[in-house]
């Protein structure tokens, strides 16, 4: 996947904003609703007001990108095949993370048998002592 680049500004507040980067008559310039404007380290924005450029970020393009169709391939075909192969490798993406989150996040046994015997004790003292009453509903007078 290509990937595609950002400017970001940040406001007086910490907020950041960003926009699309685009080549311009031979110079680079950023996308804004009045069309492309040049770069500068100052932007005066309608909404955010007074912005101060902070860095270039970029960013995956989250296009498909197809292969040469195949002879004999439809492009509907053509385009499931995309969609699976990154849909796969998303899902193998998530698979690792989950892994590494378990891995790190593992619990203290310690602290658990610890957990468990102070919940246990306030159970029994919560239990109720003795028999216990029990009252016969609908029994003979």
């Amino acid at each position: 996947m290509s990937e595609s680049l950002r400017a970001v500004f940040r406001d007086q507040h910490g907020r950041t904003y960003s926009c699309p980067v685009v080549k311009s008559d031979g110079a680079w310039a950023m996308v804004t609703s009045d069309g492309p404007q040049p770069i500068t380290h100052e932007f005066q924005d309608d909404i955010g007001g007074l912005l101060t450029f902070v860095e270039y970020r970029a960013e995956p393009d989250a296009r498909l990108h197809l292969e040469p169709k195949q002879p004999g391939q439809s492009s509907l075909a053509q385009l499931q095949t995309a969609a699976a192969k990154v849909e796969a490798q998303a899902r193998a993406n998530r698979q690792h993370e989950r892994r590494q989150v378990l891995i790190e996040n593992q619990p203290d046994p310690r602290k658990v048998s610890a957990a468990m015997r102070v919940n246990a004790e306030y159970a029994a003292l919560k239990r109720p002592r003795g028999k216990g009453a029990a009252f016969v509903i609908g029994g003979e007078e």
